[in-house]
């Protein structure tokens, strides 16, 4: 039976597990105990690729410290500076549609957005990963009207994130500045300028209505992408992969999602998502740094402590832990019976996670979005430990 005293795991266990991980994997906190296959073959296959992987990205991406946001005299001339820096993107897309006589491959035209960036002296074309899956042609319209076909240097599904190139010179390429987007606060001022179902150059206003959010994109899929901003920015289909900003007119994030029906409830990853990446795309085509422990988690509730006995209603529950694993190795316990808490099924008499490196751990959002922020300190504690 679970006890509170000598399951809630700190910072201690936490350490254990960054210390045993093998840096340079993919993120996985799935609820699902048939996921465990799968996450076994995704550390064959990211182990193959880390040696590699950590030989590159000699120019690294340093985003543009910005100190209270001071912004432009107005939201006027904030579109003007940065307009011409957004680029929409025509894609031809391979999706298996299922008409009459069964599935079959067609080609379906997708639009997007993108912004400019300049990384190694060179000009790049930042956008959303699933609007150019798959594609067998993608072709970038820039403020002018000119067209030009478009190169996929790299992609990473787990981010959502895939990054451009194209032949264009001249005037046409104007790069926008990556901000430093850990020092978004709630309530900040944010614009995004896209492609809203074709209206190009469309420009909309809102705020930072939460950080560090979850999404369940399905590119991403079986994982989750986390540390997300939420806003209240509208943006519409369309609108993916173009540029969020701040007052100062640089990138906090990329617009890459809406609650469909909601109101007023839209998603960006952040723009050190995209400076910590951009290296590595360019450089190899993907991205294979997240970081990986080999277990999965659900947010602690009332039921759930209720039925497990225990007065903590705070924290993360852990699940299932994935043999040989990180965690596994560090002790870490999950689940020893299942039980339907709200409708749902979970795993009860795991380990308790309250906090990681002293800061605490709330839910499941805290946890994911903290090992997100923070890959660089994982990678130099497990560096340190097998120093």
């Amino acid at each position: 039976m679970y006890q509170t005293s000598n399951k809630a795991v700190y910072i201690v266990l936490v350490i254990g597990i960054l210390l045993g991980a093998l840096a340079g994997f993919t993120i996985s906190y799935t609820t699902l105990s048939n996921k465990i296959q799968f996450l076994q073959n995704e550390v064959n296959t990211l182990a193959r690729n880390q040696l590699a992987l950590e030989k590159i990205a000699s120019v690294p991406v340093e985003p543009v410290e910005t100190a209270s946001y001071q912004g432009m005299s107005n939201l006027s001339t904030l579109y003007q500076k940065t307009v011409s820096s957004v680029v929409e993107i025509e894609a031809i897309q391979q999706q298996v549609i299922q008409g009459i006589f069964g599935f079959q491959v067609e080609q379906v035209p997708v639009l997007g957005s993108g912004f400019v960036v300049e990384y190694n002296k060179s000009f790049y074309i930042i956008t959303n990963y699933h609007v150019v899956e798959n594609a067998t042609s993608v072709a970038v319209k820039f403020y002018d009207g000119r067209s030009y076909p478009a190169k996929i240097v790299g992609e990473d599904r787990f981010s959502d994130l895939a990054v451009l190139s194209v032949n264009a010179q001249g005037e046409n390429i104007k790069p926008l500045p990556l901000a430093n987007s850990s020092q978004l606060q709630v309530g900040d001022t944010v614009v995004a300028i896209g492609n809203p179902f074709g209206l190009s150059n469309t420009f909309t206003v809102g705020v930072v209505s939460a950080l560090n959010r979850i999404l369940d994109d399905p590119v991403a899929a079986p994982y989750s992408i986390a540390g997300v901003i939420q806003i209240t920015t509208p943006i519409n289909p369309g609108n993916s992969g173009g540029p969020l900003l701040d007052l100062a007119g640089q990138v906090v994030g990329v617009t890459t999602a809406i609650i469909a029906n909601s109101q007023g409830l839209g998603f960006a990853i952040p723009s050190n998502v995209v400076a910590r990446e951009l290296p590595y795309l360019v450089a190899t085509g993907r991205y294979d740094l997240h970081p990986y422990f080999g277990f999965s988690v659900v947010t602690m509730n009332y039921y759930i402590a209720r039925a497990m006995n225990t007065s903590v209603t705070y924290g993360v529950l852990v699940q299932q832990v994935l043999p040989n694993s990180p965690a596994a190795k560090a002790g870490l316990k999950g689940g020893s019976y299942q039980a339907q808490i709200l409708g749902e099924p979970v795993w009860l008499g795991g380990d308790i996670i309250l906090a990681v490196n002293g800061t605490p751990v709330q839910g499941t959002s805290d946890l994911l979005s903290y090992l997100q922020h923070n890959v660089l300190l994982v990678k130099q504690l497990f560096l340190l430990c097998i120093e």
